[in-house]
């Protein structure tokens, strides 16, 4: 990896830290509670394009949708909980910490590519019936997840929205 390239992820890195730490989290958090094995993680990873956090194989459908999209789940919730800060601290110099909190939340609470990769494996897994109903779970989280640039632009229309939603009229 280049120079540039290494700088410009160590400077998102530090600006989207705590939704980051934040996203892989609730995945660390998501296994646990489906009894996934964690196999090992990077929260920050400042140098290279992306933070991790591996598990093993997933073959039921239910935990591989809840592991996916836990992020979504959490950092939303964050960040909505970081806008009625914001909207509460108008005025003050902490409304800054939190407005920026809320959107480094919402910004990283879309799920990767690499997060839903296995969610039409796992649906393959289920008894026909079931298995048609997970496909059209499945298909549209995937697609918004694997389009090229999509989670960002997803971010930013999650944070406007909870910005608008939960910090009210500023």
């Amino acid at each position: 990896m280049s120079a540039p390239s290494s700088l410009y992820n160590a400077i998102v890195t530090l600006v989207l830290a705590p939704g980051i730490v934040s996203h892989e989290f609730a995945h660390v958090q998501a296994c646990r509670l489906f009894g996934v094995r964690v196999t090992a993680s990077r929260y920050l990873n400042p140098f290279a394009e992306d933070a991790y956090v591996d598990h093993e194989r997933v073959d039921s459908f239910v935990a591989d949708l809840g592991i996916a999209v836990a992020p979504l789940l959490v950092n939303t919730i964050l960040g909505a909980a970081a806008f009625v800060a914001f909207g509460l601290l108008v005025g003050s110099s902490l409304a800054y910490l939190f407005g920026w909190l809320g959107a480094v939340f919402a910004l990283t609470a879309v799920p990767s590519p690499s997060d839903t990769s296995s969610l039409f494996r796992t649906a393959g897994n289920l008894p026909r019936g079931a298995r048609e109903v997970a496909y059209l779970v499945a298909a549209p989280v995937r697609a918004l997840t694997a389009i090229p640039f999509a989670s960002g632009i997803y971010g930013y229309v999650l944070a406007v929205a909870l910005f608008s939603l939960a910090a009210g009229p500023v």
